[in-house]
């Protein structure tokens, strides 16, 4: 319930923002976010800020959330309190100096009145024993404060299970305007994450068609590309369409990179068919329904260091490549 409420309170804030975009994506999400300030408000008014892991042993609802919960509340911490108010006023009101409010098992509370005092005691108490020097009495007063006193804790803790359960259905309820909010905002945070990432990696805007061509110039590997120093990748080109350039043949000896310029074509593709800017100088993706790549043998991507040699004019080259232990 916190995590939700913490959650609903960035909802303002996230409006906020997608009322200045010009985009008409953005301003269709701005429309449809719903910022659920009802559930924030039920949850900031009913939950603690620190509640306990477990909801059946009490310590959850606020104070002031429900009036008979409180009661309980205030019968577990202030009873005794309650009790010697109830005795100076009894004292007060009917000028018996020597009242006293006792307890045992068997009769509950009671108010004890000496004998030199009984023809001071009022119709309202209600005769309860009577002993050698004294006799107990009780009243509607005390008997509602001691059912009040009386397993208050235990009355507490069932009351805040039901409350909770009903405050939990309650949000049940809206469970689909819950949905909906969570969908924006998951959309939201892929657009944030695209746009962070094209904007530190200086990726750019492919042109997405049906032409059937893939032209990529200056492509480089996404995440090889990260792991290594700046600017130690070497980017290439790659031109593939329906017609003439339908196939290309990769050759090379073995860790020479062949799967990684396969990949790397790829997941440019991948990432431009699903809304992301890619990592090249330029690129026109055609739309395709099915990508298909190879591993090599001795493929270890993001495992340790690799020496991969590449064959360069009729001569052998060594490049060492870093990755991540």
């Amino acid at each position: 319930m916190i995590s939700l409420k913490n959650s609903l309170k960035q909802l303002p804030y996230l409006k906020k923002i997608l009322a200045t975009s010009k985009s008409e994506l953005l301003q269709n999400l701005y429309i449809s976010l719903d910022e659920l300030s009802d559930i924030h408000d039920l949850i900031e008014k009913a939950i603690l800020e620190e509640p306990p892991i477990t909801i059946t042993e009490g310590g959850i609802i606020k104070s002031g959330y429900n009036k008979e919960l409180d009661e309980f509340k205030d019968a577990t911490l202030q009873g005794k309190n309650w009790l010697i108010e109830l005795e100076a006023k009894e004292k007060e009101e009917t000028g018996i100096k020597n009242l006293k409010v006792g307890f045992n098992k068997v009769f509950g509370y009671f108010f004890e009145v000496t004998k030199s005092y009984l023809n001071l005691v009022p119709n309202r108490y209600i005769r309860k024993q009577t002993l050698a020097n004294c006799e107990r009495y009780i009243t509607e007063e005390l008997n509602e404060l001691e059912s009040k006193i009386l397993g208050a804790e235990e009355k507490a803790i069932d009351l805040e299970y039901k409350l909770f359960i009903e405050i939990r259905n309650k949000i049940a309820i809206n469970i689909e305007r819950l949905q909906k909010a969570s969908s924006i905002v998951s959309a939201l945070d892929v657009f944030t994450s695209f746009a962070i990432v094209a904007e530190d990696l200086s990726y750019i805007k492919p042109d997405v068609n049906n032409d059937g061509i893939i032209d990529i110039k200056g492509g480089r590997h996404p995440v090889i590309e990260k792991m290594l120093a700046s600017g130690t990748f070497i980017d290439n080109d790659t031109y593939l369409d329906k017609q003439s350039d339908r196939l290309s043949i990769i050759t090379g000896p073995n860790m020479a990179g062949k799967s990684t310029y396969m990949r790397q074509v790829a997941l440019i593709t991948l990432m431009a068919q699903i809304g992301s800017f890619v990592p090249a100088n330029s690129a026109t993706i055609g739309v395709v329904d099915k990508i298909f790549t190879r591993v090599g043998a001795s493929d270890d991507l993001a495992m340790r260091t690799k020496y991969i040699y590449g064959r360069n004019d009729g001569g052998c080259r060594n490049i060492k490549r870093s990755y991540i232990e």
